[in-house]
């Protein structure tokens, strides 16, 4: 899936959830890891000494993460890397430049810590594909959902998530929702007499899209194991429920120049502010 992988220390509880995870992939599939963290050039202080002792900080807190992955990931080439910045989420854009993969840690608090950008910031600037991974134990838990609408980006998503999928012999499980209201708002609904007709000819419409959807990866992986879910419901709020049990959930992200740095796309947006499983972000 990816040959060079950096992971992001940003401040998060979940960092060394992150950094094993990484290490974890990057054993499998023979990669690099680059443990990266920023500190501010210029120290609360005020003096020289304040900086360097900031930075050896910073190079203590990426040895201690290093060993750890190192014990899970013995043979992987790796190597740290702490840079002086006043943004960090324009560093964070110029490092996931270089890399494949990007995996940050995130909790339910990243978002308010200020100086420390959540996984929302950073994946909205990422050059590269994101991985943020909660503080959770997913052990055990087998499935790599995908979210699926038929867009060019839920395609890459798609893409993205097959890989995985195959890669770590489980089941890729490909989710479609729609929204009764949304249809009814388009007129959809109103060619109907019943409800059930219109039910059903929406899961239908969706069970269509969803076979073209997957078309190129069941022609790439003719052997992988693929489930497929239709629900009704808001996007984020089926596929959380889809991931609850899976070891990894993958979306596309929409969105597009300034706003994609503001918003990043609701539906992605949504799933990391609530994230229940590592969710990677695909453009």
């Amino acid at each position: 899936m990816t040959s060079r992988i950096v992971v992001g220390i940003n401040g998060s509880h979940a960092d060394g959830s992150a950094v094993a995870w990484a290490a974890r992939l990057a054993a499998r599939e023979g990669g690099s890891l680059l443990l990266f963290t920023a500190v501010d050039p210029l120290p609360r202080v005020g003096t020289v000494e304040g900086v360097e002792s900031v930075e050896e900080w910073a190079n203590d807190l990426l040895s201690g993460h290093a060993e750890a992955a190192r014990k899970i990931a013995p043979d992987v080439e790796l190597r740290t890397e702490v840079q002086r910045t006043s943004s960090l989420p324009a560093t964070f854009e110029e490092v996931s430049s270089r890399a494949s993969l990007l995996v940050i840690g995130s909790d339910a608090g990243d978002e308010l810590r200020g100086r420390h950008p959540g996984s929302i910031r950073i994946a909205a600037v990422s050059k590269c594909p994101v991985v943020a991974v909660p503080d959770e134990d997913v052990s055990g838990r087998r499935g790599v959902v995908v979210g699926a609408d038929g867009s060019d980006t839920s395609a890459k998503a798609i893409d993205f998530a097959a890989a995985e999928a195959a890669a770590s012999g489980e089941p890729l499980i490909a989710v479609m929702s729609w929204q009764s209201d949304v249809a009814y708002g388009y007129g959809y609904g109103y060619a109907f007499a019943y409800v059930d007709d219109f039910q059903q000819a929406m899961e239908a419409s969706c069970q269509e899209e969803l076979d073209v959807a997957l078309e190129r990866v069941t022609s790439t992986y003719p052997d992988l194991e693929i489930q497929r879910v239709i629900a009704e419901g808001r996007p984020s709020a089926v596929l959380n429920e889809a991931a609850a049990a899976a070891r990894m959930l993958v979306v596309g992200s929409h969105g597009r120049g300034a706003f994609r740095r503001l918003l990043l796309g609701s539906v992605s947006h949504e799933l990391l502010g609530s994230i229940v499983v590592p969710t990677a972000v695909v453009r």
